[in-house]
């Protein structure tokens, strides 16, 4: 055990001077590739000095909302182990923002930048990655100030309503908002800030800035469900089969505990399915709870040995150490439908063993568990909200049947 402490420690020292190595690289690239483009379009010693002052000082706030998103625990989906992608990412944008200046001004599809740069990590950094690169590039354009503030609200406004996709990822509404607020920005610009007679050839730059960003955001979208929503599908589509080499193991340990494991991951399932949550992350998590029983007691200390001689994906290791280490709060949602799918099943199991032919109030158990589990303080820093865990409630109710099949 102390070997395996030992291994997990250097891996966590090494992730973490990697993650400082790509943060110090972007922060210098965008320093003095800020500082190259300025000569290119032959700004004074005065403009180049501010840039890259500016550069420096805005550089510091991503570096330092990255840290602080790793720390708290706020990027969204898997971002915060997988920094390399927002880095390259963010490359791409800063390439593009120090050639935008050669555009129209209503050509810049920063709309995309910050969207793009939000979804790969989380607001705060998105949000402040995007309006650093958009000041280098109103800088080297060295225009009225105006187009700053136009696209930063577009972009604002972009990565503020994609920081709510969920696992579900459903973005035509946020696609259609943003696209929307980004074409009213746009024109504003043509129209309040450019000193020409109104017409309609003004909007072409605009509509043209929509359909390039639509693309680019299209493109984008397509690669975060490939790279990010969907990537460990086959992953968990085995590990969920009830026959993978693992389950099978703990069957011939313990019929019963592997019997309780399928129940427990088909309420799991049900209810992460109602609640728009990862459904195949929970039913993992159901099927996996008691694993460390292989190693003889269910403890988190056995369950992580197996876990990590299987390779199983982060997030399923950090619920199950929320939910079996005694010494961790239970903050995600994703534990406590865990918590009371076990809890039900548990329950209505001893129930059946004492008198197999007992009729059961189904309700009231159920009632009485959410009753008792609320009381005891154990939820009270989770994430779910009041109204889902009626909406559980509601649906443990509903599986009367199933439970009849329990005896």
């Amino acid at each position: 055990m102390e070997k395996n402490s030992e291994a997990t420690d250097n891996s966590n020292k090494r992730e973490n001077r990697e993650r400082l190595a790509q943060e110090a690289l972007i922060y210098l690239i965008t320093v003095v590739g800020s500082g190259l483009a300025s000569a290119f379009y032959g700004r004074s010693i005065i403009e180049t000095a501010g840039l890259l002052i500016l550069a420096a000082v805005g550089m510091g706030a991503v570096v330092f909302s990255i840290e602080q998103g790793i720390e708290k625990e706020t990027f969204l989906f898997d971002n915060d182990v997988h920094l390399l992608r927002f880095a390259l990412l963010y490359l791409l944008s800063l390439c593009g923002c120090l050639l935008f200046p050669m555009l129209p001004v209503g050509g810049w599809p920063y709309l995309a930048v910050f969207i793009s740069l939000t979804i790969f990590s989380n607001q705060v950094t998105g949000i402040s990655a995007g309006t650093v690169l958009l000041m280098i590039t109103c800088m080297l354009y060295s225009g009225n100030g105006s187009e700053f503030f136009i696209y930063f609200i577009g972009g604002l406004i972009g990565a503020t309503v994609f920081s709510y996709v969920n696992i579900t990822f459903k973005v035509v509404l946020p696609l259609v908002i943003s696209l929307m607020m980004q074409l009213v920005c746009l024109a504003l610009q043509e129209v309040l800030f450019v000193n020409e007679t109104l017409h309609l050839d003004m909007l072409l730059i605009p509509v043209v800035n929509l359909l390039v960003c639509t693309i680019l955001l299209l493109i984008l979208l397509k690669y975060f469900s490939f790279a990010v929503i969907y990537s460990k599908r086959d992953l968990y589509m085995d590990m969920n089969d009830p026959e993978c080499p693992l389950l099978v193991e703990l069957k011939n340990t313990s019929k019963d505990e592997y019997y309780h494991a399928i129940h427990t991951a088909y309420l799991c399932d049900r209810i992460a399915k109602r609640l728009n949550m990862d459904d195949a992350l929970v039913k993992a998590c159901g099927y996996y709870h008691r694993i460390g029983i292989l190693r003889g007691e269910n403890s988190w200390e056995n369950a992580q040995t197996i876990l990590e001689e299987n390779q199983f994906p982060q997030r399923v290791k950090e619920i199950l150490k929320e939910y079996l280490d005694k010494s961790e709060s239970i903050r995600s949602g994703e534990t406590v439908v865990l918590l009371f799918s076990d809890t039900v099943i548990s329950s209505i199991n001893y129930l059946f063993s004492k008198e197999p032919n007992i009729q059961l109030d189904y309700e009231k158990i159920i009632g009485g568990i959410f009753k008792k589990r609320i009381e005891s303080g154990i939820i009270d820093y989770s994430d779910l909200t009041f109204g889902q865990l009626q909406e559980m409630k509601k649906i443990l109710t509903e599986e009367k049947l199933y439970y009849d099949f329990l005896r």
